[in-house]
């Protein structure tokens, strides 16, 4: 935890700065209500009790503070500073980055609660033990479908069984995965598939006999204790799904690594965060668990999206029930090791993730319903997936017409604490997570360069989903290359 500490109070420092250099005395005030704020949720976090669960304090505000505070912050900011054209360009730099910046920060105190309250978990005795069916999809995956089924096979969890749909390979992956055919194992294949991973999953729920089912994806290998940590959670009758700690296998070179840390940062900030309400909006296809009671009220699996993974986690979330993640159900994947192979991957998931949030946009309509998921799930990834794509774009255009006007010592000043603070936050999610393997000279080009890639996809992927909606057009799976 030292290392924690000290990078949070380098943090606090970076935070302290920008109104001292920029701002004025407005400025300062606002900035140290919401340091104060953030801090009284990390104390709190950070002094969780061992013998007990109290409910996470402050629960009913933290929707209105991510929403909230980064508009007070930049209005503020840019009210007191400059005027005119100035004015302007200053109230998108620190409306995104206050944004970013304060979604973060009052994230990681409910990450490091979460942690902690898994620590207890964790020490629990394992007396809830159902029929788990692990469901694996498969299409043209006889590279890697072996080291899968195995690693299930060898979890240290019973009873379980193992389905696996090869959904109409044109490879290898029926032979060679048919040689697993047990009593434990069943083969199944569907003569025609490649329509998308929805389907193949609802053909494999029909022959699952658990009470619990767990997805994984045929590229996936699980630690032994995966399917067990799974379970663990779901030992606590509130909980119907759990999300899977998914982690990068293949790192091999800079590409891989970033994505290593955007797999760390993605569970160990967003998810272990929105955790602690209940509220994990993805259960990644990679690594996850549902009651199947849970599945048969949400209708099973839909296939009108491309993110089948994510359209399932909200149809549960809508019908009241509670999501967590799992930290200790690790599962290591193979990621895209070339630019292309990203760019088409992250054009799948993008185009999903707002024909999802367009599907259940009734999520907004009702004030008193949805809970969680319409006060903080999607108003969240509406601001990571929209909003601050946007904001960054446009202050991408102010910032070189700030530099053509002669305004360049004060933007360089902003631009250099807000990176610092980007960097900062990326190194304390990874000290979170426990992550000991990556190298500082990466977490820079994460935060300055590879971000802003998937902003600008984000916003591409937001206009082509708008576009094919007014022509009546969809879009079709794709699939990637396995090594």
């Amino acid at each position: 935890m030292r290392g924690i500490y000290v990078t949070l109070l380098l943090i606090y420092i970076n935070l302290m700065l920008i109104p001292l250099l920029i701002g004025g005395i407005l400025t300062a005030i606002s900035f140290s209500a919401s340091v104060i704020i953030s801090m009284y949720f990390t104390i709190h976090a950070i002094r969780f009790r061992k013998t007990e669960k109290p409910k996470y304090l402050g629960e009913r505000f933290l929707p209105f503070l991510l929403l909230v505070l980064p508009l007070v912050l930049s209005l503020t900011f840019s009210y007191e500073v400059y005027s005119g054209f100035e004015r302007l360009l200053y109230s998108i730099l620190a409306f995104g980055l206050s944004m970013i910046t304060w979604h973060y920060l009052l994230l990681i105190p409910l990450a490091i609660y979460y942690r902690n309250m898994e620590e207890v978990e964790s020490k629990q005795p394992l007396l809830y033990k159902p029929l788990v069916s692990v469901i694996i999809p498969a299409r043209n995956e006889e590279k890697v479908i072996s080291w899968t089924v195995r690693s299930v096979l060898e979890s240290d969890y019973e009873p379980k069984e193992v389905i696996v749909v090869d959904d109409a390979s044109t490879d290898r992956t029926f032979e060679v995965v048919s040689k697993y055919q047990s009593p434990k194992v069943k083969v199944l294949r569907r003569e025609v598939g490649g329509l998308g991973k929805a389907r193949a999953l609802n053909f494999g729920l029909k022959f699952a006999k658990g009470d619990v089912v767990v997805f994984i994806d045929a590229d996936t290998i699980l630690s032994r204790e995966a399917i067990r940590e799974l379970v663990r959670k779901l030992q606590d009758p509130s909980v119907s799904a759990v999300a899977g700690n998914v982690m990068v296998r293949n790192r091999v070179n800079l590409l891989t690594k970033l994505q290593a840390i955007e797999y760390i940062a993605t569970f160990h900030l967003f998810r272990k965060g929105l955790s602690v309400l209940g509220a994990v909006p993805i259960i990644s296809g990679a690594l996850g668990a549902f009651r199947k009671q849970v599945l048969e009220i949400a209708g099973f699996y839909d296939v009108d999206t491309l993110t089948e993974d994510f359209d399932v986690t909200v149809k549960a979330l809508k019908s009241g029930k509670v999501v967590q993640a799992s930290s200790y159900a690790v599962a290591y994947t193979e990621v895209p090791e070339k630019l292309k192979s990203l760019y088409r991957q992250r054009l799948r998931w993008y185009r999903g993730a707002f024909e999802v949030i367009l599907k259940h946009r009734d999520v907004f309509k009702y004030p008193s319903g949805y809970g969680h998921l319409r006060a903080l799930d999607f108003p969240l990834l509406l601001m990571n997936n929209l909003i601050i794509p946007l904001i960054d774009l446009f202050a991408l255009i102010s910032i070189t017409l700030s530099i053509l006007r002669g305004f360049i010592v004060p933007l360089l000043i902003q631009i250099v604490l807000f990176s610092t603070l980007q960097i900062l936050i990326t190194l304390i999610t990874l000290q979170i997570a426990g992550e000991k393997e990556y190298s500082l000279a990466v977490v820079p080009l994460f935060a300055i360069g590879y971000k802003q890639f998937h902003e600008f996809l984000m916003l591409k992927c937001f206009f082509d989903i708008l576009i094919a909606k007014l022509r009546g057009r969809s879009f079709s799976w794709t699939f990637m290359e396995r090594k």
